[in-house]
């Protein structure tokens, strides 16, 4: 799984927020969707995911091949995996964009009502609130922090990075799109990165990773940051550490 191979330096606490940022493409809602698949199936946590850039279907699918390894699955193995989360997973099956008041209401009312411990809202431009309106932004990102700490629930928020002449580079906190402030608010900040150099080469070859997942901030533990490279199976769906 992409956190474990941190070596146990990278945790989800309870109470904390994580901003999942990368350029657009690059694997931003592939890596937080694994992520979300083992802590159901390894750890029996509750999840409930608001992604309105994703059909509910779609989102499902996507957890369904990471989990199974499969692309088409036999129905027993559907069924079983089916049976696995239904007690553990909820979707919000709106695709369309939220009001920066519906987002933090969605997230009191699911802890309250099922008990959730981990939310993902993928992502921060589809929560209603103008590209340039940094006040609002900074003011929503508060607003669901304090849901966090209010509770025991850890959310994790996607967004994207401002694209400079390329993103053949991996980008770091100061390149999320948006209020400055975001990168500071929240606990956890790890950016996604895509090798598009390496999948353009077609040739079969791995001198380099297909991704590099960074823990670009952890306020709390130890502080650790770091990063590490990854490969991807497309048929899987799955991120692995590069190397192994």
């Amino acid at each position: 799984m992409p956190w474990d191979a941190f070596g146990g330096k990278m945790e989800f606490r309870k109470s904390e927020m994580t901003l999942w940022a990368g350029y657009k493409g690059h694997g931003k809602s592939a890596v937080v969707s694994q992520v979300l698949e083992h802590l159901i199936e390894k750890y029996g946590q509750k999840v409930f995911i608001i992604s309105p850039e994703f059909p509910a279907h779609r989102v499902l699918y996507r957890l369904m091949v990471q989990s199974i390894g499969q692309r088409f699955p036999d129905s027993s193995l559907l069924d079983e995996w089916l049976d696995i989360v239904k007690d553990n997973l909820w979707i919000y099956d709106q695709q369309k964009s939220l009001t920066p008041r519906d987002v933090p209401a969605l997230c009191r009312y699911a802890i309250q009502t099922y008990g959730i411990q981990h939310i993902l809202i993928d992502s921060l431009m589809k929560c209603g609130i103008a590209p340039d309106d940094y006040g609002a932004q900074k003011k929503l990102v508060d607003t669901i922090q304090q849901v966090c700490h209010n509770t025991e629930t850890h959310i994790h928020l996607i967004a994207h990075l401002r694209k400079g002449k390329s993103d053949d580079e991996i980008g770091g906190l100061h390149d999320v799109k948006g209020a400055s402030e975001i990168g500071d608010l929240v606990e956890n900040v790890i950016i996604c990165w895509r090798n598009k150099q390496q999948e353009m080469k077609n040739d079969g070859s791995a001198s380099e990773p297909d991704a590099v997942i960074k823990v670009e901030a952890q306020r709390n533990a130890d502080g650790w940051i770091g990063k590490v490279p990854m490969k991807f199976d497309k048929y899987s769906m799955r991120f692995s550490q590069w190397g192994n």
